[in-house]
């Protein structure tokens, strides 16, 4: 019994859901981008095999990397929020190099527009000053000024 508990902690559900939430985001964006790069480059539609890559590559990425960044820069934001919300920007990214009809930007939009998501995401929901050095010679009372 005490290995299932040890498999089913709060700390591995949720790093579980967060891998699966990245990957499938990840999935999503893969296929998203895949149609959006065919029209940037003016090319024929994408085929099957096309989109089942690209679905493949983004989910093995952001499955991997949504869960180190969540838990070392994120901590604070709400889960749903650390996975939806840079796919959004990503998406918006690459939605935003076909508006402006510069192909070449769509291999450098997407990116700006998730690092720019995770940014706001950083900015949104900020990490808590912690003042806990105390002040020579005081009777306890914590630094409010670093």
């Amino acid at each position: 019994m005490s290995l299932l508990k040890k498999l089913f902690t709060t700390r591995r559900m949720l790093q579980l859901g967060l891998v699966v939430a990245g990957a499938a985001s990840g999935a999503v964006f893969g296929l998203i981008l895949t149609r959006l790069g065919k029209i940037a480059a003016g090319a024929p539609p994408a085929t099957l095999d096309n989109y089942l890559w690209n679905a493949a590559v983004f989910a093995v990425m952001a499955g991997v990397l949504s869960p180190l960044i969540t838990w070392s820069e994120l901590r604070r934001v709400p889960l749903w929020r650390t996975v939806t919300e840079p796919l959004v920007a990503a998406v918006a990214g690459g939605c935003a190099a076909i508006i402006v009809g510069v192909p070449p930007l769509i291999l450098l939009l997407p990116p700006v527009g998730l690092a720019l998501g995770l940014a706001n995401l950083k900015r949104r929901y900020p990490e808590p000053q912690i003042a806990a050095a105390l002040e020579p010679g005081s009777s306890g009372a914590l630094v409010k000024d670093l």
